[in-house]
């Protein structure tokens, strides 16, 4: 990352790329997930390196999730990452880190090395501020969970921390520990999120990137996310692109659809 932290580099990509975008890419094989798998006897690395040059036009960066990538090695991400840089976008290693102290810092170490400019964590054990201070010293960017729009949060959303809603809580911890990324979920008619949400969220959040699943396939507004956050947005959208019949294509679509949103604002 040199110098610059994630927020500044993903403002450079932003300017550099006239695009919001981020496509989040989760390489399903065969018969895991139905249609929506990469092709059978096709190389995973070879198939997603396909997806980033096709995408790289109109994307600003690439979200990994490594939940289905166990099977690379550090080799073969090093060289995803390379490519993805070498397009001008920036990589994130969506692993939703969840552990304690050194296993934590494990985790950082390994995206680091492997060319990763941030990952994703889940701030449930209580060490928020403690995995913000280890990304830091090792110089990759972390993007914490604060309000997830999958129906199963709004529990843990609703419940109370030192008098606070939770989702309220994390986000005081992401600013107490400047991380550089906060993940929220865009909203739609058919999930918990609530306007009056986001604005609380606004007014604790000045400065971290949004990094916004649930747009595409999920049916998530984006247009809620860009009338708070504006160019701090990182509007991830995945298999509506990665499982298009021309990816390159759909990718410049959303890209101009947020541009579209953006600009009544």
């Amino acid at each position: 990352m040199g110098d610059k932290n994630f927020r500044e580099l993903w403002a450079d990509a932003v300017q550099k790329k006239s695009s919001l975008l981020c496509v989040g890419i989760d390489a399903a094989e065969p018969g895991q997930r139905g249609s929506s798998s990469i092709t059978a006897g096709v190389s995973k690395l070879d198939w997603t390196l396909g997806i980033v040059d096709q995408v790289a036009p109109h994307a600003a960066a690439i979200k990994i999730n490594r939940n289905y990538y166990k099977d690379l090695s550090r080799i073969e991400m090093q060289k995803l990452t390379s490519r993805i840089r070498g397009h001008g976008m920036l990589s994130i290693d969506d692993t939703k880190l969840a552990d304690i102290g050194d296993t934590n810092a494990a985790a950082i170490y390994h995206a680091k090395v492997e060319g990763y400019d941030a990952l994703t964590y889940a701030p449930f054990p209580g060490n928020a501020l403690q995995t913000a201070a280890e990304a830091r010293q090792q110089n990759i960017g972390l993007i914490m969970l604060v309000l997830m729009s999958n129906p199963e949060f709004k529990l843990m959303k609703d419940a109370q921390i030192e008098g606070k809603p939770f989702y309220l809580f994390l986000a005081e911890q992401a600013a107490k520990g400047d991380v550089d990324g906060v993940v929220i979920g865009a909203p739609s008619p058919s999930n918990h999120i609530q306007a009056a949400e986001l604005d609380a969220l606004a007014q604790k959040l000045s400065s971290a990137t949004i990094l916004v699943p649930g747009i595409g396939a999920q049916g998530g507004e984006i247009g809620p996310i860009l009338q708070r956050f504006g160019r701090r947005t990182i509007v991830n959208v995945g298999r509506a692109i990665i499982y298009a019949d021309n990816p390159g294509a759909e990718a410049k679509n959303y890209r101009d659809a947020i541009h579209k949103e953006l600009a009544q604002f």
